[in-house]
This record gives structure tokens, C-alpha cells and sequence, in this order.
């Protein structure tokens, strides 16, 4: 919870998992996702 809080994201934020395409998971704020995926078309 504590890393959480350090990177800004309030509990019960939406938080989408995602293959960063080398093997990792990554975490990222569902707002910022959608952002990616409407300016860039990817994720």
C-alpha cells in the first residue's frame, strides 16, 4: 500500500495490469492507459 501511495494512486483506483512486452507486468492508473491508448494507440 505504501508504494501506492508514493506513486499518487488513492486506494480503489483502477489499476489495469498489462504485458510491457518483455515479460513484465505493469501496473498503470486505468486514466493514464486510456490516455496512452487514444494518443499513441497503444499501451
Amino acid at each position: 500500500m505504501g508504494l501506492l501511495a508514493e506513486a499518487g494512486i488513492a486506494p480503489g483506483s483502477d489499476l489495469p495490469a498489462l504485458s510491457d512486452g518483455d515479460g513484465r507486468i505493469v501496473l498503470r492508473r486505468a486514466e493514464d492507459a486510456m490516455r496512452d491508448l487514444l494518443e499513441r494507440g497503444e499501451l
